[in-house]
């Protein structure tokens, strides 16, 4: 049998994967090497694909598009970027889902590099399946190399904690905390939710003035993120003696960062 290493996991993840009608896709059982061929009346040369399995080559075929489309639609469900996750969900609904969905992803540079990674990954593991169920390589051998393979997590910062972070830059000594408040506090927190923060001043005149003069981080780590971030300025003795009931339940479920 093969040693999993001695095969081009990319390669044949590569040649499952493709649908090309008239290329046939072959794999040597003794050293795992990868080449295709096509029938004559394309190439206009003798059949090779009749030597080679003379020779014991195995033939390659093409995964299900199932598979692929699953792969969508797992790595849909992990985006944590709010309107990517909109669009690609959208995507995948009907005919030529495969086609708009990698349209979509030019508009996310960020994200279509995760999915690249994430692709990848799924692809590797599913040619070791395939290895081992072609009883080219051991079962066993073919799953501990599937888990140098994991599915890659999302690539996101802690947001709130970086937004936090600005807003005391911007504030300095006139900042007291900055509390997250809301589902996000409350662990019920995703994509669909706002990312609330209660930013707590030694002084304020003005709720709307702070607001426009943190407009742009605001701004800046919603368009990146995709998720709404918004703050609510109040003073140390509003949040001690608090009157209004949002801010009751607010203080109660508050979690600090800053």
């Amino acid at each position: 049998m093969l040693d999993p290493a001695q095969v081009d996991l990319g390669e044949l993840a590569d040649a499952l994967d493709d649908r090309t009608p008239e290329v046939q896709w072959w794999i040597d059982p003794r050293t795992g090497r990868i080449l295709s061929t096509m029938p004559e009346v394309y190439t206009g040369e003798p059949d090779e694909s009749e030597d080679l399995e003379a020779q014991g080559w195995v033939a390659i075929e093409q995964t299900d598009s199932r598979e692929g489309y699953q792969d969508m639609a797992d790595f849909t469900s992990g985006v944590q970027h709010r309107r990517a996750a909109e669009l690609l969900d959208r995507a995948l609904n009907g005919r030529g889902a495969f086609r708009r969905f990698k349209n979509t992803l030019f508009e996310f540079p960020e994200v279509r590099d995760q999915w690249f990674r994430f692709r990848d990954a799924r692809a590797r593991r599913r040619a070791l399946t395939w290895l081992a169920d072609a009883g080219l390589v051991d079962p066993e051998a073919a799953e501990l190399a599937a888990a140098a393979y994991p599915d890659p997590s999302p690539e996101n910062e802690d947001l709130p904690a970086t937004v936090a972070t600005e807003l005391a830059t911007h504030y300095g000594d006139r900042l007291h905390q900055v509390l997250l408040v809301g589902p996000w506090a409350s662990g019920e927190g995703s994509v669909e939710s706002e990312l609330d923060l209660l930013v707590v001043l030694e002084d304020l005149q003005s709720p709307w003035a702070e607001l426009r003069a943190v407009e742009s981080v605001l701004w800046r780590h919603t368009e990146r993120s995709g998720i709404t971030v918004c703050a609510y300025p109040v003073t140390q003795a509003q949040l001690s003696r608090p009157e209004e009931p949002w801010l009751v339940r607010a203080r109660a479920e508050a979690v600090r960062l800053r």
